[in-house]
């Protein structure tokens, strides 16, 4: 749980006459992750073949409008020759379709905006009763840019035509031209300096209409046609090239050696044996992974929604500590301080439980932080923002400032202590003990940060003599700027580095105090909610006011500090905690599989 799963380097090598059916039982093992640096590019044409047709096979798909199945069905063996001979009788007639689908397409979209132009104008133009009747009057219509309408209409007017306009869109208007015969060629230019999309009148006609949807029905029963004569071929078309162009993406990645292709990879170590027995005619040869190998996370389930969460900061390295299941502790702790409220927490609950059927690891999380929110508003009395409705187990963040500061900073010297004992556990792992003895987050800067911690506790808190003490610190400090100093040969350089290290955990640990600030915030806008509530409760009907007010004062808190709360609390994880212990920067295990 605390590391990612153990992998093994895998050495695959192939008969060349064997390398088809062996990467197919390896697939359908779904445990090899390929290593796609290796390789000598020996089926790039085939690869580019197989993607080709693929890509054909999706086209006729998406025109002809299947659903693609979960399972299909192969009767019969289907050779690559096989496939493309059968897509390309099979394109040649869907094409039909494509070309039609297109262009009653254009006409479609032609005929929305003739409708768009029609019900704008509405008011002012029967615009088809003009187009049917009007003889010597001719008629342009179309969409102008805003910017344009009126020079447009200025140059309409100069040239004795007349125009109606009106407003579509922020950027857009619709323009109707009536002109005579003898002007038609001045309104050409004007509509064309203009950038005027123009309408073809005809699409204004009832005939048209019916000539539209007469393609329409036409189209579809032809797709209807075809979809019945091929569809199921082209389902079984689709399933086995989506299969083939995985299986040629792992013949990109073979290397060669004499008679043999090499297939280079990772499997998780638990998995070594189903692997051999999957390997049918190969000689495998297993190595230990290095620190570039893929990460395979063994997360409890309660912490696994949290795991989204980490990948949108960074994957850890193989080696590194999984950091789902400290996250997700600090995660809910922090949260939980700075949004206490049982009323609220519930809300958040519910919310999640209604919210995880469509976004499940969304929905989780919210579920878990708002029992944390629920648990702490227990500790503060807080219930919606009443007190008293509730005992205080701990104390109200409002009456006692002093102590939820306090408990923030102690929350925040906890955390990053944390954050140096999973950094010095996951040296230790990885063998990099020297790292582990002088290195950010190590030892040395351990005993530095917990020195001037005792230092603060004795001298603000015992008001004792630090003298001695402050003596033990410089000295430590002195040992690290040394250790900098052989590394960057640079005294000035070193001088810095050890001044930044160190103010650095200082205002890591007083950046903490917003845990306290928000626990504070939280109150203060309870407390506004209930004064406008009593003030309005005064006036006629103020019962009903009150509680309007406090149910969409609720409301109001819930949505927006719980979206602040949440972004500070990633803040704090992300900036405060992570960098004491967590590199990033890994490859999620992604093992190549077949149906």
């Amino acid at each position: 749980m605390l590391f990612p799963e153990k992998m093994l380097y895998v050495r695959v090598k192939i008969p060349k006459d064997k390398v088809d059916e062996e990467i197919q039982n390896i697939g359908k093992a779904s445990v090899l992750h390929i290593d796609q640096r290796k390789g000598k590019k020996v089926y790039l044409e085939e690869e580019k073949r197989v993607s080709y047709l693929y890509n054909l096979s999706e086209k006729c798909i998406d025109i002809l409008r299947l659903k693609k199945e979960e399972k299909v069905t192969v009767s019969r063996p289907l050779s690559l020759e096989d496939i493309e001979r059968e897509l390309m009788v099979i394109s040649s007639e869907i094409d039909t379709i494509s070309n039609l689908d297109k262009e009653v397409g254009r006409e479609v979209q032609i005929l929305e905006k003739v409708r768009m132009v029609d019900r704008s104008l509405s008011d002012t133009l029967n615009l088809r009763k003009l187009v049917q009747e009007l003889k010597i009057i001719k008629i342009s219509a179309g969409i102008i840019p805003v910017e344009n309408l009126e020079p447009a209409v200025l140059s309409v007017k100069e040239y004795g035509g007349f125009a109606v306009s009106k407003v579509v869109s922020e950027g857009s208007c619709v323009i109707v031209i009536l002109y005579t015969e003898d002007i038609k060629d001045h309104i050409g230019r004007i509509l064309d300096k203009n950038r005027v999309e123009v309408l073809p009148v005809e699409y204004f006609s009832k005939k048209k209409e019916d000539e539209i949807s007469g393609k329409l029905k036409k189209l579809e029963e032809k797709r209807r046609v075809i979809s019945q004569k091929y569809g199921k071929d082209i389902l079984v078309i689709n399933a086995v090239l989506k299969s083939l162009e995985k299986i040629y993406r792992v013949k990109e990645s073979l290397d060669l050696e004499n008679e043999y292709f090499i297939l280079y990879g990772w499997i998780p170590y638990r998995k070594r044996d189903l692997f051999l027995r999957a390997v049918r005619y190969s000689k495998v040869d297993l190595f230990p992974a290095g620190e570039d190998a893929p990460v395979l996370l063994r997360t409890p389930r309660i912490f696994k929604p949290f795991e989204r969460l980490i990948e949108n900061f960074s994957y850890p390295k193989y080696g590194e500590i999984n950091p789902t299941i400290p996250f997700g502790i600090t995660f809910l702790l922090l949260f939980g301080i700075m949004f206490g409220d049982v009323g609220h927490g519930f809300t958040l609950s519910a919310v999640g439980y209604f919210l995880r059927k469509k976004y499940k690891d969304a929905g989780e999380i919210f579920i878990l932080t708002g029992f944390s929110s629920a648990f702490f508003g227990f500790l503060y009395g807080s219930f919606f923002g009443f007190h008293g409705v509730i005992p205080s187990i701990l104390f109200p963040p409002i009456e006692n400032i002093e102590r939820i500061l306090t408990l923030s900073i102690a929350v925040g010297i906890m955390v990053i202590t944390a954050g140096f004992i999973l950094n010095m556990i996951s040296l230790v792992k990885r063998k990099k003990f020297i790292a582990l003895i002088t290195g950010e987050g190590g030892l040395l800067w351990f005993l530095i940060y917990w020195y001037l911690i005792g230092i603060f506790v004795k001298g603000l808190v015992f008001n004792t003599d630090i003298k001695y003490d402050l003596v033990a610190l410089g000295f430590l400090l002195f040992i690290s700027f040394i250790i900098i100093l052989y590394r960057t040969k640079t005294v000035t350089g070193s001088i810095i580095d050890t001044l930044r290290e160190l103010l650095e955990y200082f205002t890591n640990t007083i950046s903490f105090i917003r845990l306290g600030a928000f626990a504070l915030a939280h109150s203060a806008l309870f407390l506004a909610v209930f004064t406008v509530a009593k003030l309005i409760e005064t006036e006629r009907g103020g019962g009903f006011l009150y509680w309007l007010v406090i149910v969409g004062g609720n409301v109001f808190i819930i949505v927006l500090e719980g979206i602040i709360v949440a972004i500070q609390t990633l803040r704090l994880e992300y900036y405060e905690f992570f960098k004491r212990f967590y590199v990033g920067g890994g490859i999620p295990y992604r093992p190549f599989s077949l149906p």
